[in-house]
């Protein structure tokens, strides 16, 4: 018989969930592109009790993959995760956080580290239910990032900034750009009157800025579609909404499939993503790669992942980006330079780029424990 292979154990947990958010989009399209990689190594996943079960079942065409059910996301990666942890060569927490104790080596993705920066350069109060997990969080990734043998992170931004904020030596971090699940492809023209904007309720992401840039904008013939909003958000939307008197010319709608959220960023004269802080912005990419000109902020990494696709404004100043949105929608010419810009921008970024990446940094650590 042949010698055993070595097993990484992989936090799957948000890439077995549908719908999906950024982190479960990176963890999902991850698995599946290192399932087509000939590796030396065998790849075990674990979910828990908010897993889709038809997402697990094609999941498990391609590695082993296994439920954990408990109450809570803390007992689920400081207790029963580490119970499965002894057929590990090497763990891959996918999500800022692994178990804190357990002996085996890490390799841990970082995607940003916001709660630096809430309440200071990101707007926003802390509220108090938030205090505990923040603490939590923040704690956990402190003492596991030093522990780390390699980090993942999603940008040469984020990577800055966490070597900066968690005084990491740089070697050690490793940068994975995450990817659009769309296929660039022939894009609409003409738009059709409306901007697109995703509806997450964290202040950071500025959705109240972006509404209120709208309501400044002189643009009567343009509507707002507000989508991605969480079931329990919905009604806090559209009180805001109706606050601003704008209940006739926004709509408001929960997630959307895949294929719905592409067929509204090919037809839409631009997509707001005036967000204040973020590891990536994942959005951003996939809105170009469907042929949609984005007006996003001119903060954190969002200028890198925008490139000549878009309009940079000012994500505190809502009369900068009705500019924007006047500028957009009144210029069809400008529309298609952006979009072909955009588009050739989105072409650089791909998921087999971020598993082979990936891979590389499992091979090297498996090699350093001499595993292979």
């Amino acid at each position: 018989m042949g010698a055993k292979r070595p097993v990484i154990v992989m936090d799957g947990r948000y890439g077995l969930r549908e719908p999906r958010r950024g982190v479960g989009e990176y963890v999902y399209r991850l698995l599946t592109q290192l399932a087509f990689i000939p590796r030396p190594y065998d790849i075990h996943v674990y979910g828990d009790m908010a897993a889709d079960l038809d997402v697990v079942r094609k999941m498990s065409l391609l590695h082993k993959v296994e439920l954990l059910m408990t109450p809570t996301f803390f007992t689920w990666e400081q207790m029963a995760f580490p119970q499965v942890l002894k057929e590990a060569t090497l763990v891959h927490g996918t999500a800022n956080i692994a178990p804190i104790v357990h002996r085996r080596p890490l390799i841990l993705t970082v995607h940003d580290v916001i709660e630096w920066h809430r309440g200071k350069e990101v707007p926003g109060q802390i509220r108090w239910r938030h205090h505990l997990s923040r603490a939590y969080r923040m704690n956990s990734l402190k003492f596991l990032a030093r522990r780390a043998t390699t980090i993942l992170t999603v940008s040469e931004h984020a990577k800055a900034d966490l070597v900066k904020t968690l005084r990491l030596d740089p070697a050690i971090v490793r940068v994975t750009p995450l990817a659009p699940k769309y296929a660039v492809e022939m894009p609409v023209f003409p738009k059709e009157p409306y901007f697109l904007v995703l509806g997450a309720l964290d202040p950071r992401k500025n959705l109240i800025g972006a509404v209120k840039a709208f309501k400044r904008a002189r643009l009567p013939q343009m509507t707002l579609k507000i989508v991605g909003v969480e079931p329990a958000g919905l009604s806090a939307v559209r009180s805001l909404i109706a606050a601003e008197g704008l209940g006739d010319r926004v709509t408001v709608s929960a997630m959307v499939s895949d294929d719905e959220l592409r067929t509204l960023y090919r037809q839409a004269t631009g997509f707001l993503y005036v967000s204040y802080y973020e590891g990536f912005g994942l959005p951003i990419l996939e809105s170009l790669a469907a042929g949609c000109p984005v007006i996003s902020s001119n903060r954190s990494v969002i200028p890198e992942v925008t490139g000549p696709g878009g309009l940079l404004v000012n994500p505190d100043r809502a009369e900068e980006i009705a500019q924007a949105m006047e500028k957009l929608a009144q210029d069809p010419d400008l529309q298609q330079q952006l979009v072909t810009a955009g588009q050739q921008h989105a072409a650089q970024y791909s998921w087999k780029t971020t598993a082979l990446l990936t891979h590389e940094a499992y091979l090297d650590a498996l090699t350093a424990l001499h595993a292979l």
